[in-house]
């Protein structure tokens, strides 16, 4: 039994009145599976990012245009966030007691008096 992870953006935040649409929150949801029963033993969690956007505009040396971006260029902008995260470990503890709690090792039974 292995339990694999992905990460995946389905959400980015823009500052409003900006017309240069520049991130502030990124969310991302993580997917983690147990590969016994992938469709069974599953959890999703969502969290939320916030990247500092003082003084960024379009004229910032290194800004990436809104429609130039890609995940894995976002991903890099919180790997470090990423990096220091729990959550694929508690997405494992959440599907290790899943499949202990369908897996018991014992049972009740009555007392033989």
């Amino acid at each position: 039994m292995a339990i694999t992870h992905t990460q995946t953006i389905p959400l980015l935040e823009v500052l409003i009145g900006n017309s240069d649409n520049v991130v502030e929150n990124i969310k991302l949801v993580t997917t983690s599976v147990d590969d016994s029963n992938p469709s069974k033993y599953k959890v999703e969690t969502q969290d939320r990012f916030h990247i500092t956007t003082d003084g960024i505009t379009s004229s910032t040396a290194g800004f990436v245009a809104y429609e130039s971006l890609t995940e894995a260029t976002v991903l890099g902008w919180i790997s470090s966030e990423l990096a220091a995260s729990n959550t694929k470990e508690v997405n494992e503890s959440k599907i290790n007691l899943m499949i202990s709690r369908d897996n018991p090792i014992a049972e009740d039974k009555a007392v033989p008096w």
